[in-house]
């Protein structure tokens, strides 16, 4: 029979770990407000230093950037989900975990964090590798139509210098490797493990069969998931790019350059020149305000995220690498 004096032991108890409860599970509405909060007080400073116009147009384009961010990271949920199996939330607070470090000069090469944050929380190489393969995919796509656009509308690429001679590189690589993956993987490792089987017989060709199999599934997977999953990733895509568009357009105003005043001209800048464009003396306002303003939401939103990301993985990555010891 319980005594008088456990009942408000349990009680209390009960309380404590329900609120523990809550405030984990709504560790994610708490990063909204904070970042909601500090971007607000973030752009009244900014328009107490710019002015009242410019400092609006500011606010506008950083919300319109963090509207964007949080579209890549439901895109790279929805890829994620079919083929890594894992829970949207580890890898919403993994997509502004590693964001900082994806604008790292040389071009895009913090996405080697990323892609290795993935691994260890999927422990599946191939499909680590198919995922981002994907998930960048329609980015290079939206590029290629961004940059046609621009070229038929009469603006020469001589403004951008290497930039767009980067995302060119860009494009290139995606695109083959895409084809690589989806178009010729799947028939191509299925003929070869067909061929191991019939001609080989070795200690190695079980490891090799492996290997071969590990990889067919991946691409076969991505190749599986453009063809059901294709249209609804495309349409987050171009929302994602056409607010990039839009937080262009509010930038592009202050621009002395009269080049940068096409919102187009100034995303693709942007995209390949974030961290020089505030480093680097002699830039157009407009390139530097449009740089800052998208690694200011990044930054505010990182240490949260990576909170977050860090205790997803104490619960969710950490136990699958025990089960599968286990097994």
């Amino acid at each position: 029979m319980r005594t008088a004096s456990e009942t408000p032991a349990r009680s209390d108890f009960d309380l404590r770990r329900s609120l523990c409860r809550i405030l984990f599970e709504g560790r994610f509405v708490a990063v909204a407000i904070a970042g909601i909060v500090l971007l607000i007080g973030g752009g009244l400073l900014i328009a107490r230093l710019l002015g009242p116009v410019v400092g609006f147009y500011v606010i506008i384009a950083m919300i319109f950037c963090l509207l964007a961010h949080c579209l890549r990271a439901a895109r790279l949920c929805i890829v994620s989900s079919h083929l890594l199996k894992v829970p949207a939330r580890t890898i919403f607070s993994l997509h502004f975990a590693t964001a900082p470090f994806a604008i790292i000069p040389p071009f895009k090469f913090g996405e080697v964090i990323r892609l290795l944050n993935l691994w260890i929380v999927a422990q599946d190489l191939s499909k680590v590798i198919v995922t981002v393969v994907v998930d960048r995919l329609f980015d290079a796509i939206m590029l290629l139509l961004l940059l046609s656009g621009l070229c038929l509308n009469g603006h020469a690429l001589n403004w951008a210098g290497g930039a767009a001679r980067t995302i060119q590189w860009m494009i290139l690589v995606v695109t083959l490797s895409a084809g690589i993956c989806f178009l010729i993987c799947p028939c191509a490792l299925t003929r070869l493990q067909n061929y191991v089987v019939v001609r080989h017989s070795g200690n190695r060709t079980l490891l090799a069969l492996r290997l071969l199999d590990m990889l067919r599934i991946g691409t076969t997977d991505g190749e599986r998931l453009l063809r059901t999953q294709g249209a609804i990733l495309m349409m987050i895509t171009v929302l994602i790019w056409g607010l990039e568009l839009l937080a262009a357009a509010f930038i592009a105003n202050i621009a002395i350059a009269s080049y940068y005043h096409d919102a187009g001209v100034l995303l693709v800048s942007r995209t390949t020149q974030e961290w020089h464009a505030i480093i680097a003396k002699g830039i157009d306002p407009a390139l530097s305000v449009s740089a800052a303003g998208n690694i200011f939401v990044l930054l505010l939103m990182w240490p949260l995220a990576v909170w977050g990301y860090l205790v997803r993985l104490a619960r969710y990555g950490m136990p699958s690498v025990t089960h599968r010891t286990k097994l």
